[in-house]
């Protein structure tokens, strides 16, 4: 896969770029940011501040501020700032809620904020969260944004129950798997992306481009980061290398390896992921074990094009813009988005 190689140097390098040409629109965000995530009680600041200083790529709200000047916006009030902001108070309460339900313990290289203060205090710090996500979308006084926020943060609670619901199901097909990462990780993309169209005024033929585009953006981020838990390490992670095994989750790689296995090696795979689930403390063993049927069927190459398909789909997606400054970060923000192997 030389091609991934090449397209992740190129990437990396760009989306640096991005960032610093965002810089000045990234600090307002984050400063609207932790001015709303303080109430009565410190805790909320503390653990506010413990999950969102660290910042992570923000490709979220990039992804907002970039669909709002491809549409011409023209900067007058500066909603799309509290949009991006509200974007990313909601990606981040995911994140404290996932970790409870995930047990995890690092996240972007740092202990999580369960593992520090609790679940109780991260379930309600992300609710809090929730919640200011909502009182920056009604400021940019429209319903349709609104309508759009609020119902993606419906699908993607009910892409979480749905991965919950199959947990651990090694029969689980693609197509389902594929559902639930849309659901739960894809829908955010394509509200960050599809906002910046609404507040613009933008024709529906845009603001659907821009929706599509976010969808199949996230759709293969999210298998680039499912293949990540097979191919990566702990550095570029930012948490444990076969978390996703561990925590009994069947995704992309896993999928592939057990439909192309021959009837011996299914009863090996199902049997490993009994074991899994049935020990109380994590077996090395186990991981390796599972590794050797990623290897033996090719499952992260396949998944690799898959994730490349997806890619291809959202460049086209875009192709109705003309070519901008814009249009360049955005497509240079796709290829960073499959190209995070290392």
């Amino acid at each position: 896969m030389a091609i991934s190689v090449i397209k992740q140097k190129k990437s990396n390098i760009k989306f640096s770029e991005i960032f610093s040409d965002l810089t000045p629109e990234l600090d307002s965000i984050n400063q609207i940011i932790l001015d709303n995530c303080s109430g009565e009680a410190d805790l909320i600041a503390d653990i506010g501040r413990h999950i969102i200083l660290p910042g992570g790529k923000r490709i979220r709200p990039i992804l907002t501020i970039l669909s709002a000047y491809i549409c011409n916006y023209n900067n007058l009030n500066n909603h799309h700032h509290n949009l991006a902001a509200a974007v990313e108070l909601i990606h981040t309460a995911t994140l404290l809620h996932d970790d409870v339900v995930d047990s995890g313990e690092l996240r972007r290289g740092k202990k999580t904020a369960n593992s520090i203060w609790g679940n109780k205090a991260s379930i309600l710090v992300g609710d809090y969260l929730l919640s200011t996500a909502f009182q920056l979308m009604v400021k940019s006084n429209s319903i349709k944004v609104l309508d759009l926020l609020s119902n993606t943060s419906r699908i993607m609670s009910d892409g979480e129950v749905m991965q919950l619901m199959n947990s651990s199901d090694i029969d689980i097909k693609e197509d389902k798997y594929i559902k639930i990462i849309s659901q739960k990780t894809a829908i955010l993309f394509a509200a960050a992306t599809s906002v910046g169209a609404i507040i613009s005024n933008a024709k529906l033929e845009k603001e659907r481009a821009l929706y599509s585009f976010g969808i199949n953006l996230g759709i293969a981020f999210q298998i680039m980061d499912d293949i990540l838990d097979y191919s990566s390490s702990s550095n570029v992670l930012g948490k444990e290398i076969g978390d996703d095994f561990f925590e009994g989750k069947v995704t992309l790689p896993i999928i592939i390896a057990y439909e192309k296995a021959n009837n011996d090696d299914k009863k090996e795979i199902k049997h490993i992921f009994s074991q899994n689930i049935m020990n109380n403390e994590k077996d090395p063993s186990l991981f390796d074990r599972i590794m050797y049927f990623i290897k033996k069927y090719d499952a992260v190459n396949i998944s690799k094009s898959k994730a490349l398909s997806y890619h291809q789909k959202a460049i086209e997606n875009i192709s109705i813009f003309s070519e901008s400054k814009e249009k360049n970060m955005l497509l240079h923000i796709l290829d960073y988005s499959i190209g995070r192997i290392k």
